[in-house]
């Protein structure tokens, strides 16, 4: 709302070479939002882990498979610096812009509209809103794409359960279809307070099949060669997946806006950061070197066909059915802004509606287009390189751009 008084003061793009207030080095933001449960360092390194190990963590191993082993080890540990840099980038950029501005916070959107409008490359900022939905565009595009991921992998686990029990088999398409009714229903909850402890629970759930998976992975090593170097077309398509398993970019602002020190956010990127690379690195390079290219997604597909192993998959096909909801939440919202302001009476039973149809076309594009492990080099590549390369370092330049140690750098 602050950040909208102020681009909306005029229509002259010139007056927004004049930030608010004369006093701006003196404006403390931190006291300004007045967080009265602002989060610890602790508690946001927490959520930071939490959102970056998702769907792309289950299928990583198979990510290894295209690259070659030492060679994805390799880009990992490289993707695994350059991702936490790049959202230090974005957060050292839009504390800078809090001073400037006199906001005490910023999301993703607002903090690309705000550095373009007020930047010092005139010629741009007539296009600060088409940048704006460019961020919002990416962003929504690439949590669509995770429910996508999300609907096959629970597909793609009940199959191997029931492929375990019984003799006959289904495409992948039935079981996206039977998936999708209980995806509906879980759906209906508006909720998001209200999905809050079931998502607690299925974090601890997954984390726990997926410690157990890695652990039986381990065992299963052997002393066979696995291929260091494949192929450059194999070694992008890794990068994609990798990325897309260490993305956290879309919360790091969240995150810290509701920080109760939000100066200490590199300390949560270092330590949130670094646990997330190792597990993603640990279940890629044992999971390719246990199974070798006869790996496939989720990762949890391999583990013994046994009673616990069977029922193991299944509550991970219920966690993974909580996560979907939440994940679907952040998109939906994007919509239901634009949709709801034509409902204004029974708001509640429409939104069940649409609710219901948005999951309904998730499903039709993931029967579409099934393969989860090129949804994620997809979505890797494409949306979220965007997002977590480009768009800091161009807000950054731009928000250094008339600092005097820098001008002979440009």
């Amino acid at each position: 709302m602050e950040l909208r008084n102020y681009l909306d003061r005029s229509n002259d793009f010139e007056l927004h070479e004049i930030y608010p207030g004369v006093e701006r080095s003196d404006y403390d933001y931190i006291a300004e939002r007045q967080n009265l449960h602002g989060t610890t360092i602790i508690e946001s390194t927490a959520h930071l882990i939490k959102a970056c190990l998702g769907a792309g963590i289950l299928g990583i191993h198979e990510g290894y498979s295209y690259g070659g082993l030492w060679t994805s080890l390799v880009a990992n540990i490289l993707l695994g610096l350059f991702v936490p840099y790049n959202m230090l980038l974005l957060i050292d950029s839009a504390q800078r812009m809090y001073i400037r501005l006199r906001v005490p916070r910023l999301s993703y959107p607002d903090l690309v509209e705000a550095v373009i409008a007020t930047g010092p490359l005139k010629c741009f900022r007539r296009f600060s809103k088409a940048f704006r939905y460019s961020v919002d565009s990416f962003l929504f595009l690439g949590f669509c794409s995770t429910c996508c991921i999300f609907e096959i992998m629970i597909a793609q686990t009940l199959k191997e359960v029931r492929n375990t029990l019984n003799t006959l088999r289904f495409p992948i398409s039935i079981y996206i279809l039977i998936v999708s009714v209980p995806l509906i229903l879980i759906c209906m909850i508006r909720s998001l307070k209200h999905l809050a402890p079931y998502s607690m629970v299925a974090d601890v759930f997954c984390g726990v099949c997926v410690l157990f998976t890695v652990y039986y992975s381990i065992l299963q090593t052997k002393d066979e060669e696995r291929p260091a170097w494949k192929s450059v077309q194999g070694l992008f398509r890794f990068c994609g997946v990798c990325i897309y398993s260490l993305d956290g970019i879309g919360v790091a602002l969240p995150i810290e806006n509701y920080m109760a020190q939000p100066q200490y956010f590199h300390i949560v990127v270092q330590w949130g950061m670094a646990i997330v690379v190792l597990a993603v690195a640990c279940i890629g390079f044992f999971g390719y070197w246990a199974w070798g290219d006869n790996c496939r997604s989720p990762i949890t597909i391999h583990m013994p066909k046994n009673t616990v192993s069977i029922a193991i998959q299944f509550v991970l096909a219920a966690t993974l059915g909580v996560t979907f909801s939440v994940h679907l939440w952040v998109p939906f919202k994007t919509i239901w802004y634009y949709i709801g302001r034509k409902h204004q009476r029974r708001r509640g039973h429409w939104e069940r509606l649409y609710r219901g149809i948005y999951v309904l076309v998730i499903t039709c594009i993931s029967i579409i287009f099934s393969d989860m492990t090129e949804w994620m080099s997809f979505v890797g590549n494409f949306f979220l390189g965007t997002v977590v390369f480009i768009f800091p370092a161009f807000i950054d330049s731009l928000v250094i751009w008339n600092e005097n140690n820098l001008r002979y750098f440009r």
